[in-house]
């Protein structure tokens, strides 16, 4: 069975009943709407929806991980949510799940809630994929809320919910369900119903599925695709007839072209200053290797020129606006990137980003948002021994490396601090000079399909006070050091991950906790059974 979208998405947890208590600023995903969680005196949990929605909910009693919902500060007429108030919510830890469900007043889970360390634009990516997937490979792998449900009819949802007990060998009285699954060659019916039993995640689908039952399909957005009032409509809009908004009425433009967004191909690093701001892709150039410091030490671009700044201390600059910077460090100069929104670095074929100091970044990002980084080759010119890394992050949310190579000389591949909702993806992390990553104060970050490996000296995934650190399907593998492989204070997750390291230099396995004891350790970091898997820039 393929990875299930909520196994990726959940934080998971410990593998008890137990609830424990709504930590501040994680992440909450519905579906449709991620929520960032504010927590109150007095049991009392805010959480902001991405659309705008707002939701709150008061602690009952001393209930451990029992909530029930209260009107916001918005006072609107009802939740947004599937739920009144006074609904109890409940927090659930258990099988390595980590969500709120909301209860209908039987008891019945009506809506849910994951904790995810992903931001808003993974979340939609994972719920799209999910979408994709055969339903019955979806069912009993993942925790169903109502914005998959609502594609489906009331005879389909009758079915999803049976199909879950029957892959157990539910004994069904129905003659309709009996000739149904009587077909299907893995149906096996048991003697006994009363020997089955559901884990948290079907117990919680079937749950739902029955909730989603009772929601008329009006209110659930549901849309006979097969009704000829709908068909009529949608002709009408394929022969020119109406508006698709933004659309095919628009100016013409791709759909990878997105209203007031700039594009910029540059081929070398003037280019490449210049092209950088707010709101716009920058694509360097296929072929195009670029030596930020041919112009990074150059004082007359940067001093009087609107948007830049020479400076001996980037996080000192008090301005709001977006500035590309030119920050002095010991043995040079680094670009600080201060401000930036929507900021997209692109590399085409064979493209990299270099500089000369030791101790600079080659990328600097503070205080940005929605940033990414795409397809690139990364790192510092000369060998040796590094005192600086490759990209750094501080402040700031959501930033995104993907299709990446970074690799040393430099301290760190990774340096974050003070930062939220960071995912690396499909990257490589190789012979840094002190170790992998180093993480300080962060909140939910993300290693997906990653590799890091040749990498010293120290401990080699550091961090401290880091909340939601997740590697899902990783490899770690012929790094060495005096120190241990995880240096952690707080839990971190390991989902299918691999870990080729002896076993007495792992470090804090203590605050591990593994995702469907999928993760293999191997104690020889050169096992000859390593092969590259064509990760990072394309």
């Amino acid at each position: 069975m393929k990875r299930s979208l909520m196994i990726i998405l959940c934080l998971c947890a410990l593998l008890s009943v137990q609830a424990q208590n709504i930590s501040n600023g994680s992440k909450w995903w519905s579906g449709s709407d991620l929520y960032t969680a504010t927590v109150r005196a007095g049991g009392v949990v805010y959480f902001q929806g991405s659309d705008y929605n707002e939701l709150t909910i008061e602690k009952v009693g001393d209930k451990a991980g029992t909530y029930k919902i209260i009107p916001s500060r918005q006072a609107e007429d009802r939740p947004p949510l599937r739920g009144e108030f006074g609904w109890r919510v409940q927090h659930i830890r258990q099988e390595g799940m980590n969500f709120l469900v909301v209860r209908r007043p039987n008891g019945d889970a009506s809506e849910i809630l994951v904790l995810t360390p992903d931001n808003l634009k993974n979340c939609q990516g994972q719920e799209e994929w999910a979408e994709k997937q055969p339903v019955s490979d979806i069912i009993t792998g993942m925790l169903l809320n109502t914005t998959y449900l609502s594609r489906f009819s009331k005879d389909e949802l009758r079915l999803m919910r049976n199909e879950i007990l029957a892959r157990h060998g539910w004994k069904f009285q129905s003659k309709d369900l009996q000739e149904y699954f009587g077909k299907q060659s893995w149906y096996k019916p048991v003697a006994d119903n009363k020997t089955i039993k559901l884990n948290i995640i079907e117990q919680t689908n079937v749950q739902m599925i029955k909730s989603e039952e009772l929601v008329p399909d009006s209110e659930r957005g549901y849309m006979d695709m097969s009704d000829p009032v709908y068909n009529q409509d949608l002709r009408g809009l394929v022969q020119g007839q109406g508006q698709f908004p933004g659309g095919l009425d628009d100016d013409g433009r791709g759909p990878d072209e997105i209203d007031g967004e700039d594009y910029y191909s540059v081929t070398n690093e003037t280019e490449f200053l210049a092209a950088l701001g707010s709101n716009r892709t920058v694509v360097i150039a296929a072929g195009a290797h670029l030596n930020l410091s041919r112009v990074l030490e150059r004082e007359e671009m940067f001093v009087g020129q609107r948007g830049r700044r020479w400076t001996g201390d980037a996080t000192a600059i008090v301005s709001k606006e977006p500035l590309v910077v030119s920050e002095s460090e010991t043995d040079g100069r680094q670009l600080a990137l201060v401000n930036m929104k929507n900021l997209i670095i692109k590399g085409e074929q064979n493209s990299s980003i270099e500089v000369d100091p030791r101790y600079s970044y080659c990328l600097y990002f503070i205080n940005c948002e929605n940033c990414e980084v795409h397809n690139l080759t990364i790192g510092h010119t000369e060998g040796g021994y590094c005192s600086g890394g490759v990209i750094g992050v501080r402040g700031g949310r959501m930033t995104l490396v993907k299709d990446c190579d970074l690799y040393g000389c430099g301290t760190y591949g990774l340096d974050l601090i003070e930062t939220s909702d960071f995912a690396l993806m499909n990257s490589n992390i190789h012979d840094c000079t002190y170790g992998i990553m180093e993480l300080r104060s962060c909140v939910s970050v993300k290693f997906t399909k990653c590799d890091f490996f040749s990498n010293r000296e120290y401990s080699l995934v550091e961090g401290y006070g880091v909340e939601g650190l997740v590697f899902d399907d990783c490899r770690f593998f012929a790094n060495w050091g005096d120190a241990a492989l995880f240096s952690l204070d707080n839990t971190f997750y390991l989902m299918g991950c691999q870990v080729y390291h002896p076993s007495e230099h792992l470090g804090s396995m203590n605050m591990c906790e593994q995702i469907g004891n999928k993760t293999v350790f191997i104690d020889n970091p050169l096992d000859p059974n390593i092969k590259g898997r064509g990760i990072g820039p394309r």
